[in-house]
């Protein structure tokens, strides 16, 4: 039959990212929770199985069991964490506190043979940043990183404050770590200022006041 209605056009590039992106995202709450209660069931299981083994090889390859689940919770909890997350997260507050909940994923995508360290001064002030960006440029910053350093290489991040009213993320890279192409132009989308140092690149705020509880 002859009709003159015409076909759908399929929904054009970015809105697909887009879509995908919000279909994911809605998604991860009910991830999480279905890999919630099956790591409950594993850990009471392990542990009932854990009163009744002595010393020994048993004991031995059922701590290695409990350090496998103990594992797989964190990199699931990382994952999610940023996939539930809006394109866009502005928030007010320290950077640390930012960077810290992805800890467990950044370590996970550099790789075993690498390390990522971060630290923060005694008392750092609030900032206006977005998370979901600072997340997507840590994350591209360190898989590039993973294919470019010498093993055992490690990357340092410390955040400070800078008077009279900045805060600065700092970011010392070894050789291979610099950012480059995609990972470069994230960073400096991250928001802030990005600043090129000796050792490795800055992230720099001007100081936010944060809001009341």
């Amino acid at each position: 039959m002859h009709t003159d209605r015409a076909a759908p056009h399929p929904p054009a590039e970015p809105d697909l990212a887009r879509l995908r992106h919000e279909e994911l995202r809605r998604a991860a709450p009910i991830i999480q929770h279905e890999v919630n209660n099956a790591l409950m069931v594993l850990a009471s299981n392990l542990d009932l199985l854990g009163r009744g083994v002595a010393d020994g090889a048993a004991r031995r390859q059922l701590d290695r069991a409990m350090e496998a689940m103990r594992r797989l919770d964190q990199a699931s909890r990382g994952f999610l964490d940023a996939a539930r997350r809006e394109a866009a997260e502005p928030a007010i507050l320290p950077p640390q506190l930012a960077i810290q909940p992805a800890l467990p994923l950044l370590r996970i995508v550099l790789g075993a043979r690498f390390g990522f360290d971060l630290e923060a001064a005694e008392v750092v002030w609030p900032v206006a940043l977005d998370r979901a960006r600072l997340d997507l440029a840590l994350l591209a910053l360190l898989r590039d990183a993973a294919g470019r350093m010498a093993p055992g290489a490690r990357i340092a991040a410390r955040v400070e404050n800078l008077p009279p009213a900045e805060v600065a993320l700092r970011l010392s890279l070894p050789l291979g770590a610099e950012p480059v192409g995609e990972a470069a132009r994230l960073l400096a989308a991250a928001g802030g200022r990005l600043e090129r140092a000796a050792d490795g690149v800055a992230l720099v705020w001007p100081r936010a006041i944060a809001p009341s509880a």
